[in-house]
């Protein structure tokens, strides 16, 4: 998504919506903490799985 933390906040400024902007780290953050695990993804259980960019990496 970027090189370091200024280009992807950027991108993500630019994609989501000014009424979410405000939490839109909170959920980030959960998403990633309960969902997106990195050693065991949870795609199944994801609300997001249509937006992902990483399937290919993820399916078992």
């Amino acid at each position: 998504m970027g090189k370091n933390v200024d280009q992807v906040e950027q991108k993500l400024l630019k994609v989501v919506p000014a009424e979410f902007k405000i939490d839109v780290h909170h959920w980030l953050i959960l998403h990633g903490r309960y969902t997106c695990i990195a050693r065991k993804t949870r795609c199944g259980s994801c609300t997001i799985e249509d937006l992902c960019e990483f399937k290919e990496k993820t399916e078992i």
